[in-house]
C-alpha cells in the first residue's frame, strides 16, 4: 500500500489509523487480537519436495517451511507478468488477462484484493463481466463443468466511510454481478458466487487469485481505475505488476485465500434480488465454511522452478523473516523497485534534520539492506517522489545515505527516482531470485499488527530476466537521481 494515491488528508488518516488498528465506526471492524498461525495447505496429492541448494532458494526455505509447514516450493513454472496500465508494449493490462483466465476456468475461481472500482468502464466491470461470461459458457455446457462453478471475491476491508458495515465495494460487485444477470447461486448448474469483506484493522493488502487450485498470480494492484491510462475515465497511468505462476503453489495461494475467507463476512441476498436494491435488501452476514471441489485440491506439478509464497499477517509474520532471510542471503546485487522505501513513522522529516534518527531506530528492512552492504553487496532503489509517500522516501533515502557513509560503504548504495506513476513492488537479488507482491518497505507493511500482505518468490530464470530486463530499462531511461539533502552536502 504505497501512501501515494489518497484523495484527501482524511483517507491517508484512515490508512494511518488502519495501520495502527484504529477503527473509524465503532462496531463495523474488529481488532486481529489472537490470530494464530495460518492454517497449512492440505491437498489431496503433492510432489515429495527436497531441500534446495542454491544459497537464496535455501535462504526462503528454511523460513517458509519452518515449524512444520508444508512445502510445495518445487515443480513450478514461470508463465508471465500481469502489468499495469496498457501500453505498447503492453497491450493488455491486467484486469484483460484475469478476465480471460476468469472465462476459462474449469472449476474454481479465487480472487482477493483490497480496493475496487466497480461499475461500467471501472476495472471492477471487467471482473463481472468475465463472470457473466463464464456463467452463461456455463449454462450452455454443464457437462463440461462436472463438478459446477465456484467463483469466490474477496476484498480487503479498506477503510471507507460510504456506510456503518464497511461493505460498500462488496455490495458494489454484487450489483455489477446482478446487473448483468448473475446469481449469486444457481442449484442446478452448482453455480456458487461468495463476494466477502475482511472486517479487521489493519486492512488485509494482499492481492492474488488462484485458477482452478493449479495457477497463481500475486501482485500489487488494486481493481482501481488509477491503474487504467490516462486516456481512460480515472486513468493515471500507474504502473505495477503481478508474477504469474503455475504448478504446486498454487495451493499454497489457495491456503492464503482461505486464511482471509475464513475471517471475512459475506454478503447475502434475495434471489433474483434486482441491482437497484442491492443495498437496500442485501446483508452481510458470516462467511460460508472454507471448503472446495476436490477437483482443485491437487498439486499439480508443472516445472522445474522454485517458488516461495511470502504471506504475512497479525500472527504470523512469515513474510517479514523470509525477506530479512533472503537479503542476510544476498552475496552481490540488490535492486529494488519499490513504490516506498521509508523510516520509521518519527523520523519521516529526517530529509530536514536527522537528529534523533540514528540506525538503531530503522525498520528492518533497512537495518538487512545495510548489513547486506557491509558483506559488498550493492544495493539500487527505483522509488517515486510524488504525493504522501515522496516525504517518507526522501528520509529513508537521506537515512540509508548518511548511515552508509558513517560506515564507508556509500558505494553499496545507490538510489533514483521515477520519472512515472508507479505502485510496483518488485526486487531481484543475486541475479537469481525475484520478488513480487504487495509489500512495501513501509513501516504498515512490517510492524507486529500490520497489513496482510502477500508476495511471491521465484528462482526461475525467465521470470528473473524480465524483472531485471524492466528495472534497467527504467534506471537508465525513465528515472533521475536523488539528489543530496543540504545536511549532507
Amino acid at each position: 500500500m504505497s501512501l501515494l494515491r489518497f484523495s484527501s488528508p482524511l483517507r491517508f488518516a484512515l490508512c494511518v489509523g488502519a495501520c495502527l488498528g484504529l477503527s473509524p465506526a465503532a462496531g463495523a471492524f474488529y481488532l486481529p487480537i489472537g490470530f494464530g498461525r495460518v492454517a497449512d495447505p492440505k491437498p489431496l496429492s503433492a510432489p515429495d519436495c527436497t531441500q534446495p541448494t542454491d544459497p537464496l532458494e535455501l535462504a526462503l526455505w528454511r523460513v517458509v517451511t519452518s515449524q512444520g509447514r508444508a512445502d510445495l516450493s518445487c515443480n513450478n513454472s514461470f508463465v508471465e507478468y500481469q502489468r499495469t496500465p496498457r501500453s505498447a508494449q503492453n497491450p493488455q493490462n491486467a484486469f484483460d488477462k484475469i478476465a480471460e483466465q476468469i472465462r476459462g476456468a474449469k472449476t474454481e475461481v479465487l480472487l482477493t484484493t483490497m480496493e475496487w472500482h466497480a461499475g461500467v468502464g471501472h476495472p471492477g466491470y471487467s471482473f463481472a463481466q468475465a463472470v457473466a461470461d463464464l456463467y452463461a459458457k456455463v449454462r450452455a455446457n454443464p457437462s463440461a463443468y462436472p463438478q459446477g462453478m465456484h467463483i469466490r471475491l474477496a476484498l480487503g476491508g479498506f477503510p471507507e466511510l460510504s456506510g456503518p458495515d464497511g461493505g460498500a465495494y462488496a455490495l458494489a460487485v454484487v450489483r455489477d454481478l446482478r446487473s448483468l444477470g448473475v446469481p449469486l447461486s444457481d442449484t442446478a448448474l452448482n453455480w456458487q458466487v461468495a463476494v466477502m469483506n475482511y472486517p479487521y484493522l489493519p486492512h488485509s493488502h494482499v492481492k492474488l487469485h488462484v485458477i482452478d487450485g493449479e495457477d497463481l498470480t500475486v501482485a500489487g494492484f488494486n481493481y482501481t481505475d488509477w491503474h487504467l491510462t490516462r486516456a481512460e475515465a480515472g486513468g493515471h497511468d500507474l504502473h505495477d505488476l503481478g508474477l504469474r505462476m503455475r504448478g504446486p503453489i498454487a495451493q499454497q495461494g489457495v491456503a492464503v485465500f482461505d486464511d482471509i475467507w475464513r475471517h471475512s463476512k459475506q454478503i447475502g441476498c434475495p434471489a433474483e434480488v434486482a441491482p437497484a436494491e442491492v443495498k437496500s435488501q442485501c446483508w452481510i452476514g458470516d462467511a460460508d465454511p472454507v471448503s472446495h471441489p476436490d477437483a482443485v485440491r491437487h498439486a499439480v506439478s508443472s516445472g522445474t522452478a522454485r517458488a516461495f509464497l511470502l504471506y504475512r499477517r497479525a500472527g504470523d509474520r512469515l513474510a517479514d523473516r523470509a525477506i530479512e532471510n533472503l537479503f542476510t542471503a544476498a552475496q552481490s546485487q540488490i535492486d529494488l523497485m519499490e513504490a516506498d522505501f521509508s523510516s520509521s513513522v518519527p523520523c519521516w522529516l529526517a530529509y530536514v534534520n536527522p537528529t534523533g534518527c540514528e540506525s538503531d531506530t530503522f525498520p528492518v528492512y533497512m537495518t538487512a539492506l545495510l548489513d547486506a552492504m557491509e558483506r559488498g553487496v550493492h544495493v539500487r532503489l527505483l522509488t517515486v517522489n510524488y504525493g504522501y509517500g515522496a516525504y517518507a522516501n526522501r528520509a529513508g533515502i537521506a537515512l540509508m545515505r548518511d548511515e552508509a557513509k558513517k560506515r564507508g560503504l556509500e558505494k553499496f548504495f545507490d538510489a533514483r527516482y521515477v520519472k512515472f506513476d508507479m505502485h510496483t513492488k518488485a526486487f531481484t537479488v543475486d541475479h537469481r531470485v525475484v520478488v513480487a507482491g504487495s509489500s512495501n518497505m513501509h513501516f504498515s507493511s512490517w510492524s507486529l499488527y500490520g497489513l496482510s500482505e502477500a508476495n511471491l518468490a521465484t528462482s526461475d530464470p525467465a521470470a528473473v530476466q524480465e524483472q531485471e530486463d524492466s528495472f534497467e530499462e527504467v534506471w537508465n531511461k525513465e528515472s533521475v537521481a536523488v539528489p543530496l539533502e543540504s545536511w549532507q552536502k
